[in-house]
């Protein structure tokens, strides 16, 4: 089981990662590598003032990341990724490890929608589902963050796209207890 404050420190260190890699983001694409820091951002803000159930947090992450919508296919994958994990996110305090594959799992559906219907790329999202397979083989949450972080690493290698070095940088911030 894993708590929703837990989880809020899960966030709060993802965020983080990305934000702390602003120069790197920013040397592979100026604008977009911004927008990735934008996002993290609103991530670690909307974390900040949440309360509330997992479900809370999660609702309260999407709104905040889709306040800056309309600003590209790359704020479009990470509002079709918050939006998911928001959908299945349980509306309690603590979370199960099934609660977390199914919030991957829809996570993972609603940025596959959003791909075929033009509004994100397919970098980010071929790195997510690598992430996403990594967390359905594990046994625990725990190994699944990790695990989660590693394959997103490994992926990554395939593409030098600034939106799925974002999500790897995440990736790797949610592993961190």
């Amino acid at each position: 089981m894993v708590s929703r404050d837990a989880l809020a420190a899960r966030l709060f260190h993802a965020s983080v990662q990305v934000i702390t890699s602003e120069q790197e983001l920013v040397q592979m694409d100026a604008e977009n590598g911004g927008l990735m820091v934008e996002v993290a951002s609103a991530v670690s803000a909307a974390v900040a003032a949440s309360d509330g159930s997992i479900k809370d947090l999660f609702e309260d992450v999407a709104r905040a990341v889709a306040r800056i919508e309309g600003r590209g296919s790359s704020v479009a994958f990470w509002s079709a990724w918050f939006d998911g994990l928001a959908e299945a996110a349980p509306n309690e305090d603590e979370a199960d490890f099934e609660d977390l594959r199914a919030m991957f799992d829809e996570a993972f559906a609603d940025v596959s929608h959003a791909l075929a219907s033009g509004l994100c790329d397919v970098a980010p999202t071929d790195v997510l589902a690598v992430a996403c397979v990594a967390v359905a083989e594990c046994d625990d949450e725990l190994d699944g963050f990790d695990a989660a972080a590693d394959a997103s690493e490994e992926a990554l290698s395939a593409t030098p796209d600034v939106v799925a070095l974002s999500l790897v940088r995440f990736l790797r911030g949610m592993s961190q207890a």
